[in-house]
């Protein structure tokens, strides 16, 4: 089994979607762009578990959000091999489209969606400016590849740049008889290519909040319910039963702090107002020390 060069990780816009939708009434146009984005998440991660199989030699990184000339664009899925590299845009779509070149049309809602090869496009271009900048002139190779089993696409020619659910194992089969292993050059490309790699897009959707407007307190790992009883070791869901240790979910609720509030200083009040259900504060001083740094002594001591 082969190991990613870079692994991919939840967008951090998405992440904060999942926690604001448990602390916050998103509209429904904020839903869909977090189901969408949850959607496709997961359509990647299977394409993943995909390419984790490949024997040949190659490089996989996942998950690119990268600039030249200003310009932002994102790759799913790059494979580096000796000669080839291969540019993958995922897609995870479900059921029955009707493919135009100016977007695919659904056959049971009539809605439209952009032609990914328009962004599979503008992703190559970008992508050889910049290995140009980089001093690379490898050959590109793109296709855009729909991973859900119950997608089918109509009127699309053959010759397009299409991987079918159907046709992914013999995609797989052909990028683990390409020849050649990666040299010392790959690796100084890949790794590169991770350093220019930007965490977070500009063009997110994210709601705009503040703290006053969210609902403070821990939710059940299980039910996402804020109805929870903490004891001396547990947390414990009052509406689905769920039990999980109090440190974990302290924890788990204070990342959940940082990850909306990355500016804000995380110290025992702060947290114990955050979380709600601990009236202790020496309790949740104990935590935070045992499992994050400290910075300063007694009342203005911070955590990080």
């Amino acid at each position: 089994m082969i190991v990613a060069f870079k692994e991919r990780v939840e967008p951090i816009t998405l992440s904060k979607l999942k926690v604001l939708n448990k602390r916050l009434v998103l509209s429904d146009e904020e839903k869909r762009y977090l189901s969408n984005l949850d959607k496709g998440y997961q359509g990647e991660l299977q394409f993943d578990a995909m390419t984790e199989t490949l024997t040949s030699s190659c490089l996989i990184l996942n998950e690119l959000l990268l600039e030249v000339e200003k310009a932002t664009f994102q790759i799913d899925t790059l494979i580096l091999f000796a000669d080839t590299l291969y540019i993958f845009e995922i897609k995870n779509n479900h059921g029955d489209y009707l493919y135009k070149q100016e977007g695919l049309t659904s056959l049971t809602t009539g809605a439209s969606i952009k032609n990914p090869l328009d962004q599979l496009n503008r992703t190559k271009l970008l992508f050889k400016k910049l290995l140009n900048q980089l001093g690379y002139n490898f050959k590109l190779q793109g296709s855009v590849v729909f991973v859900n089993p119950e997608f089918t696409l109509y009127q699309a020619q053959p010759d397009l740049p299409f991987i079918f659910p159907t046709q992914i194992k013999r995609l797989i089969t052909h990028l683990n008889n390409q020849l050649g292993k990666v040299s010392t050059n790959h690796y100084k490309l890949a790794n590169k290519l991770v350093s220019l790699h930007q965490t977070e897009s500009p063009s997110n959707k994210l709601p705009s909040f503040n703290y006053d407007e969210l609902k403070e307190g821990i939710t059940c790992l299980e039910c996402e319910s804020f109805s929870v009883t903490a004891s001396h070791k547990f947390l414990e869901c009052d509406d689905c039963g769920g039990r999980e240790l109090l440190e974990t979910a302290v924890i788990r609720t204070v990342e959940e702090y940082k990850l909306l509030f990355p500016n804000r200083a995380i110290t025992t009040s702060s947290v114990q107002q955050w979380c709600m259900v601990i009236e202790n504060s020496k309790r949740i001083r104990r935590i935070l020390s045992k499992y994050m740094a400290m910075e300063g002594t007694r009342k203005w001591t911070i955590y990080k």
